[in-house]
C-alpha cells in the first residue's frame, strides 16, 4: 500500500475588509496564541479570519460556532459562506453526557438516523433526507472499511456540512455530510479526569491532559483516554470500549509546524438488529426482546495517525500537508432473523460469520493565498489528494431454507446446535483515486461575497470475489463544481444561495452482484438552495432558514430483466426547508434548535412507485436543547436545562410495502454544578419513558430507542 504527502487547509489572513473588520497576522504558526491586528501589514480585502494560526479551529464557548472549516477548508465566518454549516461544540457534548457521536445527531438538524448495521457502525444517516455513510475526521475518510462509532473523549467538535461538499471532499452525496473535529494540543499544562454511571450498568472513566513539554513551549502534547463498559436495556447485550488518543504537535520554527496524531479504538460489542414487526405492526414484542444468539460478540479494531506538517511561506501564502493511515478489522458472529412462518412467531434465522479487513492511506496537500485582482480580494484554495484502499472480506452464512435455525419470539429458547456455514463470500477490492480541486472566495463589494470551485477525481476500482469467483473492474472521471454568492446589506444579515453536485462510485459487493463483470455507472447528485443567516445579540445568537432541493441519479435499483440483480436506473429527491437556531439567549441561557420539513420521494425506479418515501426519513422532525446556567450569587455554576426531539411517521422499508415507524416525541433533562475545579452532573434520557423506534431496514430489522435512562458524571481538571 502506498500513501502521498498531502496537505490540507491554510487559513486566509489578510487587511480589515470593506466592512472595517479585521484578519488576523501572526508572528508565528502556533496553536494558540496572542492575536495581532493585520492593518499594519497591508495585506489584501477578502474574508476575514478568526485566527491566523494553521491548522484546525480550536475550542468554541457555548452552542454557537461562528466558523466553521467544512465548508470552505480555510477559516472564515459563517456568514461570509453561501453553505450552512451546523456544528455541536464541546459544550453541547459535555450537556449531554454523549459518549458516541450518534448521541449528538438527536440534536443536529437536519441529521436522522438510518441502518446502524447492529449497533457496529453510525455510517448510514440522512442530512436532509438523503442517506449517506459519508463521516470524516479532519477532513479525512473514516467510512473506508467498517470502524467502530467514533467516541467523543477526543472529540473538540462536530460539523455537519448541509448541501453538495463534492467540490472538496469528492466522492460523497448531495445531501450533505459530518466531519469530526479532535481535540489538539495547548500551551495550558492541565490533567481532567472523569467518571460516568448509568442505567444499564455503565461505568466509563476518561482522562484528558495537555501542556507543553519544554520550557519554550514548542513542544506541545495531548492525550486522552476513555475505557468503560455497559449493558443495554436490551437483553443479553452488552459491550466494552477502550480509546487511547495521544497527539504530538513541535514547532519547528515560527513559521512551520508538525503534528503526529494518533488513535487506537477496541470495541467488542453484541450484534444486534432489534425487533421485528408482526404484519408491519410494531408492539407485540416488548423493545427487551432479543432475537439473535447471547454470547456472541463481534471485536472492532481501528488504529489511525494523522500526520500535518503546516507552514507559511508569508502573510499571504500558507500551505499544509497531511497523511492520513487506518487499519482496522472486524471480526465476530451473529443470528439473523431472514423469515417469518405462518404462525406469525417463529422465525427462521441464519447464522453469520464476519472477518473483514481493511488499510488505508490518504495524503493530501494544499496551499492557500490571498492576493488582489482588479481591487476584488481573493482567497484562492489549490489542492490535490490521492487515496489507496484496500479492503478484505470474508463472509459465511448458513442456509436458512435448510437450516432454519429457527426460534419462538415469544418463548425464545437459545443454545441450539449451531447450523453450517454453507454460503460463504469471500472478497479482495482496491480502491485508488486521485483529486485536483480550486476553490476561490472572492470579494466583490463590501456586500457581495461570491465562492466558486471544482474538483476532479480520477477513480478506479478493482474487485475479485473469490466464492463464486468474478471479478468487476472500473475507471471513472468525475468533474464535481460548486459556486454561491452571498448578499450582506447589514452585517448582521446574509443572504446566499448555492450550487453544486456530486458522485458517487457505485462499489463493494452489492454493486459487483449487480452485474458481473460489467461495473454499474456511479450515482450522480445535485443540490442547490437559498437561505439566510442572521446574527443577533452581538453575534451571540445566530439564525439560519434555507429552502433546499436534492436530486440524486443512477441510484442503483432491481433490474427487471434479471432478477436477482440490479442496474443503476434509480433516481430520488429530497426538497423542503430548515430553520435552526443556536447561541445565546442571554448570559444565562443557551439553546440549540432546528426545524426541517423534507419531502424525499422515489422519481425513477423499476419496480417501486414514483412518489414513493425513502425510507427512515421524516417529512417533520425538530429539536431544542436548552440549558440555563447561573452567572452570579450563591449557585452560580449551577445549570439545569433540558431537550425535546420529535420525528414524525416515516417509512419503514425500503420496499414500498407500507410498513412504517410511528412519529414520537421524546424529552430529555440535565442538571450541573460547577464549583472550582469540578462538574457534577446528572442526566436522564427519555424522561416519560417514551417508546419509539429510531430507525429500520425492514420488517426484521427495527431499533427502538432507549427507556428511560440516567447517567452521572463527575470531572476533576488540575
Amino acid at each position: 500500500m502506498t500513501a502521498l504527502l498531502a496537505t490540507a487547509l491554510a487559513i486566509g489572513i489578510g487587511a480589515p475588509d470593506a466592512r472595517g473588520q479585521e484578519s488576523i497576522a501572526l508572528d508565528e504558526v502556533v496553536v494558540e496564541g496572542p492575536r495581532t491586528p493585520a492593518s499594519a501589514a497591508g495585506l489584501p480585502t477578502g474574508p476575514t479570519t478568526a485566527d491566523g494560526t494553521i491548522g484546525l479551529i480550536g475550542p468554541t464557548p457555548g452552542f454557537r460556532a461562528d466558523r466553521a472549516v467544512s465548508s470552505t477548508k480555510t477559516d472564515t465566518p459563517q456568514r461570509d459562506v453561501p453553505q450552512v454549516v451546523t456544528v455541536a461544540p464541546r459544550e453541547v457534548i459535555t450537556d449531554l453526557a454523549a459518549t458516541r457521536v450518534d448521541r449528538v445527531f438527536n440534536y443536529t438538524p437536519g441529521v436522522t438516523q438510518q441502518n446502524n448495521f447492529g449497533g457496529l457502525t453510525v455510517f448510514s444517516y440522512a442530512i436532509r433526507g438523503v442517506t449517506t455513510s459519508e463521516l470524516y475526521k479532519n477532513g479525512f475518510p473514516l467510512n473506508r472499511g467498517f470502524p467502530p462509532p467514533p467516541d467523543t473523549q477526543n472529540v473538540e467538535r462536530i460539523e455537519v456540512l448541509k448541501g453538495p461538499g463534492g467540490g472538496l471532499f469528492g466522492r460523497s452525496d448531495p445531501g450533505g455530510l459530518v466531519n469530526i473535529i479532535t481535540k489538539q494540543p495547548t500551551r495550558e499544562r492541565f490533567v481532567e479526569m472523569g467518571g460516568l454511571w448509568g442505567s444499564f450498568e455503565q461505568f466509563r472513566g476518561t482522562v484528558d491532559s495537555g501542556g507543553s513539554l519544554n520550557e519554550d513551549g514548542t513542544l506541545l502534547y495531548r492525550f486522552n483516554f476513555a475505557a468503560g463498559r455497559q449493558n443495554s436495556f436490551r437483553d443479553f447485550v452488552d459491550g466494552d470500549r477502550l480509546l487511547v488518543a495521544p497527539v504530538l504537535s513541535w514547532q519547528v520554527t515560527p513559521d512551520t509546524r508538525i503534528t503526529v496524531e494518533t488513535e487506537f479504538l477496541r470495541n467488542r460489542i453484541v450484534f444486534d438488529r432489534g425487533v421485528i414487526a408482526i404484519n408491519k405492526q410494531l408492539g407485540f414484542l416488548p423493545i427487551s426482546r432479543f432475537l439473535g444468539e447471547p454470547g456472541q460478540s463481534t471485536y472492532q479494531t481501528s488504529d489511525s495517525m494523522q500526520i500535518r506538517v503546516d507552514h507559511r511561506f508569508n502573510a499571504d501564502w500558507q500551505m499544509r500537508l497531511a497523511t492520513y493511515f487506518n487499519t482496522g478489522t472486524l471480526e465476530g458472529e451473529s443470528a439473523e432473523i431472514r423469515a417469518i412462518a405462518a404462525d406469525n412467531r417463529t422465525v427462521s434465522r441464519d447464522r453469520n460469520f464476519r472477518d473483514y479487513r481493511w488499510d488505508v492511506a490518504i495524503g493530501q496537500a494544499e496551499v492557500v493565498g490571498r492576493f488582489d485582482t482588479a481591487g476584488l480580494g481573493h482567497t484562492m484554495l489549490l489542492g490535490f489528494e490521492r487515496e489507496s484502499t484496500d479492503s478484505r472480506t470474508v463472509y459465511l452464512r448458513s442456509n436458512f431454507r435448510t437450516n432454519p435455525y429457527a426460534i419462538d419470539i415469544y418463548d425464545p429458547r437459545y443454545g441450539q446446535a449451531l447450523p453450517p456455514l454453507t454460503l460463504p463470500r469471500n472478497n479482495l477490492e482496491r480502491i485508488t483515486n486521485t483529486a485536483l480541486y480550486a476553490q476561490d472566495q472572492i470579494v466583490l463589494s463590501p456586500e457581495w461575497k461570491a465562492l466558486v470551485g471544482a474538483r476532479f477525481d480520477f477513480f478506479e476500482d478493482s474487485f475479485r470475489e473469490r466464492i463464486p469467483r468474478s471479478q468487476a473492474d472500473q475507471t471513472r472521471a468525475a468533474a464535481s463544481p460548486r459556486a454561491g454568492l452571498v448578499y450582506q446589506p447589514l452585517p448582521e444579515l446574509a443572504l446566499y444561495t448555492n450550487v453544486g453536485t456530486s458522485f458517487r462510485p457505485n462499489i463493494g459487493p452489492d454493486a459487483a452482484a449487480a452485474s458481473p463483470g460489467k461495473p454499474v455507472e456511479p450515482e450522480t447528485g445535485l443540490g442547490y438552495e437559498v437561505g439566510a443567516k442572521l446574527d443577533l445579540f452581538g453575534g451571540a445568537l445566530g439564525l439560519t432558514a434555507a429552502a433546499f432541493r436534492v436530486e440524486r441519479q443512477n441510484v442503483l435499483t432491481p433490474d427487471p430483466n434479471n432478477s436477482g440483480f440490479s442496474i443503476a436506473a434509480g433516481g430520488v429527491r429530497s426538497q423542503g426547508f430548515e430553520l435552526t437556531a443556536a447561541g445565546q439567549l442571554s448570559p444565562e441561557l443557551k439553546i440549540l434548535a432546528g426545524y426541517v420539513f423534507a419531502d424525499a420521494v422515489i422519481t425513477k425506479d423499476n419496480v417501486l412507485p414514483v412518489g414513493a418515501p425513502l425510507v427512515n426519513v421524516p417529512r417533520h422532525s425538530g429539536s431544542l436543547l436548552a440549558v440555563y446556567e447561573v452567572q452570579g450569587g450563591e449557585w452560580k455554576g449551577f445549570g439545569i436545562g433540558g431537550g425535546v426531539r420529535g420525528v414524525g411517521a416515516r417509512a419503514g422499508d425500503a420496499a414500498g410495502t407500507g410498513f412504517t415507524l410511528p412519529a414520537y416525541i421524546a424529552v430529555d433533562a440535565l442538571a450541573y454544578y460547577r464549583w472550582d475545579n469540578f462538574r457534577f452532573a446528572l442526566n436522564v434520557e427519555n424522561v416519560f419513558d417514551t417508546e419509539y423506534y429510531e430507525s429500520s431496514l425492514n420488517v426484521f430489522r427495527v431499533y427502538p430507542g432507549s427507556p428511560r435512562r440516567f447517567t452521572g458524571t463527575l470531572t476533576v481538571r488540575f
